[in-house]
């Protein structure tokens, strides 16, 4: 029963987080806004400020995640494993649903959208698999920085991280021409 109910509220937050980001604004670069980044000071402010979209904060989470954790060579088949997990599911959100509304009817779109999700759940447990696998392999220094922020690129996927914490650094606008 308890698996039951953990398979239901992964599958729910995968879906919520799919027809969120098909919802969010996006901003003058293409990306997800500014999710909650902010330009110091208003206005164009010198070393103006962005938070990261989906894809940017997931890349960022694991290379970060990848240097803190300073793994060994026998590490590296474990890391690379979860890493390529991660990046599929990204690849496979962003795709996004393949089920267009004038080509099936609406029982075959709701079958689609269903298949969708499991596939993404099966994509989150194997995520899982290849996490507890490469947590096994850590060191006791290692296993501490993961206990903080191993589950982070799959909390992102899930829509649930925002990304305060990642701030990207654009250039500062060019100085206006003097007169």
């Amino acid at each position: 029963m308890r698996r039951v109910t953990l398979v239901t509220v992964l599958l729910a937050a995968c879906v919520a987080a799919a027809a969120a980001s098909a919802q969010m604004p996006k901003g003058r670069d293409g990306g997800m806004g500014s999710m909650g980044g902010r330009s110091g000071g208003g206005g164009p402010a010198e070393g103006r400020v962005m938070s990261a979209n989906i894809t940017e904060l997931v890349n960022i989470r694991l290379s970060q995640l990848e240097e803190d954790l300073n793994l060994t060579q026998p590490q590296l088949p474990a890391w690379n494993t979860y890493k390529t997990r991660v990046l599929q599911l990204l690849d496979d959100t962003k795709r996004g649903a393949r089920v267009s509304a004038s080509e099936a009817s609406a029982p075959k779109r709701l079958d689609a959208l269903a298949d969708m999700a499991r596939n993404r759940l099966t994509a989150v447990e194997d995520i899982v698999d290849a996490g507890k696998a490469l947590y096994a392999v850590l060191t006791p220094e290692q296993k501490n920085i993961a206990d903080r922020r191993l589950a982070l690129p799959l909390v992102t996927l899930t829509g649930n991280d925002t990304g305060g914490d990642v701030q990207l650094r654009l250039p500062p606008p060019p100085a206006p021409a003097k007169q």
